[in-house]
């Protein structure tokens, strides 16, 4: 059963299911959309858990493969007035021209994309040069000791009903597409928030925030 299906079944009840993690994740979800300038494509954009995050003013397109959760998040952004277009499509296939965005957010995603590769190369491609990237993503932990009593365990279970891989390396591979400007980790390493651009432009300032330097461990 693909992720599609899976989340498609659970799409009603996604926000309740989570909503013990709130209190650690949204804050996150709530940085990463701090860095978001100009015209902006979120991939995976689910229930719609950034969107409150999101200026009035920003030129917004959300997309995500599964109808289901995308009616969700454009009822969201109704109600919070949000200017936003929706389209039904999957990261690794997207159907928008070359250097279409000048960011491209990711939150949560790459755990559960089957061939997260295709889908890093659709980012850099519909980016423009110089635009930048992040991602908040689940990843492999800094600590071999967490891999293996905490994610390494929940590796089955999630697979079986996320289709989610908690070990992937997805900080890696956001590396070996883009220049990387920021890297914060949490919990050790099990989320990460990497802001990246694309090769090929200026090189952005990241916001005026507490956590100067290049990586914040909590």
């Amino acid at each position: 059963m693909s992720f599609k299906v899976k989340y498609s079944r659970m799409a009603r009840y996604y926000e309740t299911l989570e909503k013990p993690l709130d209190s650690f994740l949204c804050p996150l979800r709530e940085r990463a959309v701090s860095f978001v300038e100009g015209k902006t494509l979120e991939v995976g954009v689910g229930v719609g858990k950034t969107l409150r995050y999101y200026p009035r003013g920003v030129e917004l397109c959300a997309v995500d493969a599964v109808p289901e959760t995308l009616e969700i998040a454009r009822e969201k952004a109704r109600k919070l007035d949000l200017n936003a277009c929706f389209e039904v499509a999957d990261v690794e296939e997207l159907p928008f021209p070359e250097g279409t965005f000048d960011t491209v957010l990711s939150s949560f995603v790459f755990c559960t994309v089957p061939n997260p590769e295709k889908g890093m190369r659709e980012i850099l491609r519909v980016l423009k040069p110089g635009g930048r990237a992040v991602f908040l993503e689940h990843t492999k932990s800094d600590s071999p000791l967490l891999n293996y009593l905490f994610l390494l365990p929940l590796k089955l279970p999630l697979k079986v009903l996320l289709d989610d891989d908690p070990l992937r390396e997805t900080h890696r591979l956001v590396s070996k597409y883009f220049e990387i400007e920021r890297e914060e980790h949490y919990y050790r390493g099990i989320v990460r928030l990497i802001i990246a651009r694309k090769p090929g432009g200026k090189t952005f300032k990241a916001p005026g925030n507490r956590n100067n330097g290049r990586a914040v461990v909590v």
